[in-house]
């Protein structure tokens, strides 16, 4: 008796995969030797990368009235 068998997939447009950025790439830093991430697009790993802060969305309030 033959098996058969089906394949679904998940509703909607298809997820492209993430950018990786190259394989035993290490820290920018002198002296650093951490390996970074496939997924890492800095050349610094986090301890040494520069601090960012986020832009949150959402209303902007007048600074004469916050």
């Amino acid at each position: 008796m033959p098996e058969s068998h089906m394949q679904g997939s998940r509703p909607g447009p298809v997820v492209p995969p993430s950018k990786t950025h190259g394989h035993g790439r290490t820290c920018d830093l002198p002296g650093c030797e951490t390996e970074l991430s496939v997924y890492n697009p800095s050349a610094r790993c986090w301890q040494h990368a520069e601090l960012t802060f986020p832009v949150y969305r959402g209303k902007r309030l007048h600074p004469k009235t916050a």
